[in-house]
């Protein structure tokens, strides 16, 4: 005897439908949180790299310099004021600046204050 189907009632498809909502809204908030940290690394990594050939470079040339990379990975304008310091005992060289950020999540902005800092003992 052949049994007569049943519709469905569609419970699994809302489901996936769903965890596809969640997935798409928790990849949006992600990829933009995740492009701030990326601005902040590769401030950081071009901070380092001033500061190891620092020796030969001056203060106002590795300062227009960063200012340049600021820039160009579109951060505040505070994120442009680089503190460069130099000490003879031990012979070190940091660099550092401060900014901050907005981040928007659901619901509510966060304010993050990113603070990137090289230091390169020579």
């Amino acid at each position: 005897m052949v049994s007569p189907r049943t519709q469905p009632r569609g419970a699994s498809l809302l489901g996936c439908l769903f965890a596809a909502l969640l997935f798409v809204v928790a990849l949006y908030y992600g990829v933009g949180i995740g492009r701030v940290y990326w601005k902040y690394y590769k401030l950081t990594d071009e901070m380092s790299t001033s500061a190891r050939f620092a020796q030969t470079t001056s203060d106002d040339a590795i300062r227009q310099h960063l200012a340049g990379v600021a820039q160009d990975l579109e951060l505040p304008a505070e994120a442009r004021r680089f503190v460069i310091v130099r000490t003879t005992n031990p012979p070190l060289v940091a660099i550092r600046t401060q900014y901050r950020v907005t981040l928007e999540l659901p619901f509510h902005n966060k304010v993050v204050v990113l603070k990137p800092h090289a230091e390169i003992r020579q």
